[in-house]
């Protein structure tokens, strides 16, 4: 039976929803002493799963004519929902000389709004030493109807290293508008006289871009993304500009190139970005 006391205590504070996630993993592959790669780390931090899962096939179009490297791939699982507003993810990675580090995950992930403070965040680094090679292809991030996401990619190559990376962003789940998205991309090169940036890229993407949907930008495109080949055997001289529907290829100084391709749907902007990758030789 209630007292009086339980009369006057004043009611219990209501819970006002989830503590914002911070997140960071860790992915480390080096040369065994046997030349076999080795995984020198591989931390997951809820909701960045990592799982080591073999070896890839052989790959297809940039890079063919290259030596194989031993390889490791590893893929990206999703903990948990989101990310959420205010969630902060940091993905590590590190490729040692000699080794190549297929990096991939097993669905998209999708940017939702939230109680959180501030935007959602993933933020991912890389080095990667002398005669290894990286190539990261997450699935797509969709950025759901309210949610606000920031995506920051920093990359630093030595000299002979290489590199393919793949962004992919999808605009709003099926039949919902878009949230708002800043994607931020800062690739450097180590040589002997000094580092020097091979590219600097920052997309915003949102309801409040002006013109966003007008031909300049995006028009009724709803897949928006890009494919960076950089290094001295996977790029060669570089190939030459190049303008298809809804894809463009720019040449590098590095060497290296960059795709970019606007499509309706993911399907489409995949097999975009991947025909230009394969057109260059």
């Amino acid at each position: 039976m209630p007292t009086t006391a339980d009369a006057a205590s004043p009611p219990a504070t209501p819970r006002t929803g989830r503590t914002a996630v911070r997140a960071h993993a860790a992915v480390r592959v080096e040369r065994g002493t046997q030349g076999a790669p080795r995984l020198a780390e591989l931390r997951s931090d809820v909701p960045i799963v990592l799982r080591l899962t073999g070896v890839p096939p052989a790959r297809t179009g940039a890079g063919v004519d290259a030596e194989p490297l031993p390889t490791m791939t590893v893929h990206l699982v999703n903990g948990a929902a989101g990310p959420l507003a205010g969630d902060d993810l940091r993905l590590d990675i590190s490729v040692g000389g000699g080794v190549r580090l297929v990096l991939r995950s097993v669905a998209a992930t999708v940017a939702l709004p939230g109680h959180g403070p501030g935007p959602s965040r993933l933020t991912v680094t890389a080095e990667v030493a002398d005669g290894g090679e990286l190539d990261f292809g997450p699935e797509p991030t969709v950025v759901a109807d309210g949610a606000d996401h920031r995506m920051i990619t920093e990359i630093r190559l030595a000299a002979t290293a290489r590199l393919r990376l793949r962004e992919e962003i999808l605009l709003g789940r099926f039949g919902e508008p878009t949230g708002s998205v800043l994607s931020t991309l800062r690739v450097d090169v180590a040589h002997a006289a000094g580092t020097v940036p091979l590219l600097r890229q920052e997309l915003l993407l949102g309801p409040r871009v002006p013109g966003l949907r007008g031909p300049a930008q995006l028009g009724g495109a709803r897949a928006v993304g890009s494919l960076l080949v950089a290094g001295p055997e996977w790029a060669g001289p570089g190939p030459q500009p190049a303008v298809a529907e809804g894809v463009g290829r720019l040449p590098l100084t590095g060497p290296g190139y960059l795709v970019s391709a606007l499509a309706d749907d993911a399907v489409t902007l995949r097999r975009r970005l991947t025909a230009a990758v394969d057109s260059a030789g």
